[in-house]
């Protein structure tokens, strides 16, 4: 074969540009060729002539298989660029996320790189604020990508500057070489101003090798930003190429800005909902303590918000802003309420930032100063709490953080961060001003709260003063201690261990009540002062009216105890300390008051919050014991002017006085309870009426008249209900007064029905005051057709409370003593309309009167009531009342062990 015929036929095999059908038709041609050059050599053998013909044919036929091959090269190059083009425009196209822009940076840089560019790196560039700024996608060497985007100020580098204006010449192509030291100060700004450049420059040098000293910028600008690409070396054959990616990415940018708009819309569906969340929660709160759930709440919310915060929490200034207490939480934490100081540390410089009318606080803290802000941290108790459990497992302290201040009105939101969260800024405005508006609930809640603490301490030292004024004798101070220990429960003291030391100056010892952990006394210690140190702080501390502090670890308090079972003040150390162990740790507050120190002790200090609680007890039980030393004194003088009493005259009117006494004794808690509830009325209705007044004044200043007649409207509804709560609350009064004075025995007009149930929820209500595990069903059947009748309304209340409270006491008294659990104690009540007099019935179902001493109920002294229960005048004067004041009977019907009932009748002229 002719040498050129096979040089044209190896490339043809070798070439990787043609299909196989392409390649098959050019090897016919070139073989067939050959055949022509052997028939035409063979007839140039016979002629000269034929041989320059076919010579110059077979010079045509190369050249022509020499243009083909061009254009194949063509046409596969073009498809070669079409196919990058589209995996470029399929990728942008089919983006879900506005970050996945990212991705197709790096597939950008990867087709260019296939297509035999040299490309050192390429990406998208979009134009912000006003085209001063732009967010960059772009990869990096390895196609491995910068991740995240960044921006890039283009009003600082000349390099960027130049870029800038480009676009506002709208130049659609535009390149910019960097060289030597041009190029390393635009690495300088780089690493400077953008830190993601920085940490891929430190990866480089750590990798040993060295930045390139010549880059050359190729944009392809469009509207909205430009696509660039960067080499190392001109690549003028290429730029083409850039423009028509450029086209590409512009073409599509349509669905990147579609992406973002969903984006921020979801984004912002996503805020608003946790927002809401945080709201609900905040004006759901029943208890300000939940302050700490919420805080918790905000945490989970701006950690699915997808803000990386180490802990957020709330931050309420004091009145004066001196101070602020903080509910924080972190990721599974919470920590309890703690106050910082506004005059120190970072609180300092954000309380300052407040009063300048900023609405955001964020400062870094790293080396010295995050030191000095966990030096701090520590002299808080229960920040110290936490950074010792940390310490024990092994856990420490943030080399850096990030502190984002929120404010609001009465304080601030906190969010630590551990780095740069500059997107998260209006997040935390936007939850700030979530907690402005529902502040006013937690305001609410804390004035709810302390005048509930108020009304429970003042209960608590009503109690205090009446159990202990009610001890007669030295056996009954052994309850100290149990009540002691109820109260300080009641007010939410925490304590494993409480007492009383009462000091006798005339003997010099202390008398010691304590209680065991569960409330009940231990034996009482007679202790000399110079007993032990113990005893002598104490009364030294005692002496000087100051509160005294003292701690111990396990081994003192077994020590204590030791010494008194040696002491033979304790019999049994197990008893004693209240457990098989003793505790661990115990912390002794020793408060004093006039007649001693009361004592409380727990695993941890008390707060000065709870000490003030312990020092109003310690009044309180003050008056309480000086008023039993007085009695005793007093009970001393009675028994002695007791003992020349002779006359039975005479005691039967103490005793008929006494009767009378105990009953208006016995009403106090129940008239107390029953004024109580239209009191509440008025003073609710009253407070809705002035707030209704507000709303009124600022719809008149609107001329809104509809409100203002509806306003109108329920301020007269509020009024007809003060009205009526206040005449209740009267008429109460009136039959307390009458109650309380002796008989005029003047008859009036009375409505038994109203008396009669009056008289059932007083007793029930007196009963509970006096036992508050008491409860009975109370049955009532009023005939309403019952006209006024006249009677002496307070000789017949006398009648019904004295009926009523035995009722009560035999069901109940069958209760405590019967075995089965099923009973239910009940009293029924019942009017009945008869000819010419009214009948009213109270029965209950006790155990009943035995049949052998039914005669004797109305008999004077006689009770059936354990002594000292009962004077047995009670049925006596009431069987007198009904029977000679107004003419009636009083009858009795018992069965043993089901049931008593008492009938009244009384004639309706009242003769």
């Amino acid at each position: 074969m002719n040498q050129k015929l096979q040089n044209i036929l190896d490339i043809i095999q070798q070439s990787e540009k043609l299909d196989a059908e392409q390649k098959d038709n050019l090897i016919k041609a070139v073989k067939d060729a050959d055949k022509e050059l052997e028939i035409t050599a063979f007839k140039l053998e016979r002629t000269e002539k034929v041989k320059k013909t076919t010579a110059i044919l077979l010079e045509e036929t190369i050249e022509e298989l020499e243009q083909k091959r061009e254009a194949v090269e063509k046409q596969n190059r073009e498809l070669e660029i079409e196919t990058a083009l589209e995996r470029v425009r399929a990728r942008t196209m089919a983006m879900q996320h506005s970050s996945e822009l990212q991705d197709a940076s790096d597939l950008l840089f990867l087709q260019v790189r296939d297509l035999g560019v040299p490309a050192f790196s390429c990406g998208y560039n979009i134009w912000e604020k006003g085209e001063e700024e732009c967010t960059a996608w772009m990869s990096d060497p390895s196609g491995g990508g910068i991740n995240p985007a960044f921006k890039i100020p283009l009003t600082e580098d000349p390099n960027f500057i130049h870029f800038r204006e480009s676009k506002q010449k709208k130049e659609e192509f535009y390149v910019l070489e960097m060289r030597g030291e041009r190029m390393q100060e635009h690495y300088q700004y780089l690493r400077k101003t953008i830190p993601v450049f920085d940490e891929a420059f430190k990866k480089v040098e750590a990798a040993g090798l060295t930045l390139p000293e010549t880059q050359i910028h190729h944009l392809v600008n469009f509207d909205h930003g430009n696509v660039m690409f960067i080499t190392l070396e001109p690549c003028p054959e290429a730029h083409d190429i850039f423009k028509r990616f450029g086209k590409v990415f512009e073409q599509t940018y349509t669905r990147f800005l579609d992406l973002q708009k969903a984006e921020a819309q979801a984004r912002e569906a996503q805020i608003e909902a946790a927002l809401e969340r945080v709201r609900s929660r905040t004006m759901g709160m029943q208890r300000s303590n939940e302050l700490q759930d919420a805080a918790m709440l905000l945490f989970q919310q701006i950690e699915a918000l997808g803000v990386p915060v180490f802990g957020c929490g709330f931050n309420i200034w004091d009145d004066d802003r001196k101070a602020a207490t903080a509910w924080m939480a972190g990721k599974d934490r919470l920590q309890p309420p703690f106050k910082t100081s506004s005059s120190e540390d970072i609180f300092l410089r954000i309380y300052e930032t407040a009063q300048t009318g900023e609405t955001l606080f964020v400062e870094e803290q790293v080396g010295k100063a995050l030191k000095t802000h966990y030096e701090y941290m520590n002299t808080i108790p229960v920040f110290k709490d936490i950074a010792d459990k940390m310490a024990k497992a092994g856990q420490t302290f943030p080399t850096f953080q990030i502190m984002h201040c929120a404010f609001f009105s009465h304080g601030y939101l906190m969010f630590i961060s551990f780095e740069p969260v500059p997107s998260a800024y209006d997040i935390f405005k936007r939850f700030a001003k979530v907690f402005e508006q529902t502040y006013i609930r937690f305001l609410d809640l804390q004035k709810a709260e302390a005048q509930a603490r108020e009304a429970i301490k003042q209960a608590s030292l009503d109690r205090i003063r009446g159990e202990i004024a009610s001890m007669r004798t030295a056996e009954d101070l052994n309850r100290i201690t149990p009540i002691i220990w109820r109260e300080l429960k009641t007010l939410e003291v925490p304590f494993i261990r409480c007492g009383v030391f009462i000091v006798n100056e005339e003997e010099a010892k202390t008398h010691v009540y304590l209680s065991t952990p569960d409330g009940k006394a231990l034996g009482v210690l007679n202790l000399s002062f110079d007993a032990n140190d113990l005893t002598i702080n104490t009364v030294e501390n005692w002496r000087n009216k100051k509160v005294y502090k003292e701690h111990w670890n396990k081994e003192e308090f077994i020590n204590w105890t030791r010494s008194m079972m040696e002491l033979g003040q304790v019999q049994n150390a197990e008893t004693y300390q209240g457990s098989s162990t003793p505790p661990e740790s115990l912390n002794l507050h020793f408060i004093p008051f006039t007649q001693g120190m009361l004592y409380v002790g727990d695993v941890s200090p008390l707060t000065d919050e709870k000490l003030d609680l312990v020092k109003t007890l310690a009044e309180s039980f003050s008056i309480a014991y000086a008023r039993y030393e007085d009695f005793k004194k007093l009970e001393e003088a009675k028994n002695k002017i007791e003992l020349t009493l002779s006359e039975l005259k005479s005691a039967q009117a103490q005793l008929i006085h006494s009767e009378k006494m105990a009953s208006l004794g016995e009403l106090t808690a129940g008239i107390a309870h029953e004024i109580k509830n239209p009191l509440n009325f008025v003073n609710n209705f009253s407070e809705m009426s002035g707030e209704l007044l507000d709303e009124m004044k600022e719809e008149l200043q609107n001329k809104n008249e509809e409100e203002v007649i509806e306003l109108i409207e329920n301020l007269k509804q509020n009024l007809d209900r003060i009205n009526q709560h206040g005449k209740r609350a009267d008429s109460i009064v009136k039959g307390m007064l009458l109650h309380s004075r002796g008989t005029s025995g003047e008859k009036t007009l009375t409505d038994i029905n109203d008396l009669l149930d009056q008289y059932v929820n007083l007793a029930f209500h007196g009963m509970r005051a006096q036992n508050k595990e008491f409860n009975i069903t109370i049955e009532k059947d009023y005939d309403e057709t019952l006209e006024k009748i006249n009677v002496v309304p307070q000789d017949i209340s006398r009648v019904f409370l004295n009926i009523i409270n035995n009722a009560y006491y035999a069901a109940y008294d069958k209760k405590k003593k019967s075995s089965d659990n099923n009973f239910s104690p009940t009293l029924r009540v019942s009017t009945k309309n008869l000819d010419g007099k009214v009948e009213i019935r109270i029965s209950d179902n006790g155990n009943g009167i035995p049949a052998d001493i039914l005669d004797k109920i109305f008999q004077p002294f006689f009770t059936t009531k354990p002594s000292g229960e009962g004077t047995g005048l009670g049925l006596s004067l009431s069987y007198d009342i009904v029977t000679k004041v107004h003419g009636g009977e009083l009858k009795v019907e018992s069965e043993e062990g089901r049931y008593t009932e008492f009938i009244i009748e009384i004639p309706k002229d009242g003769k």
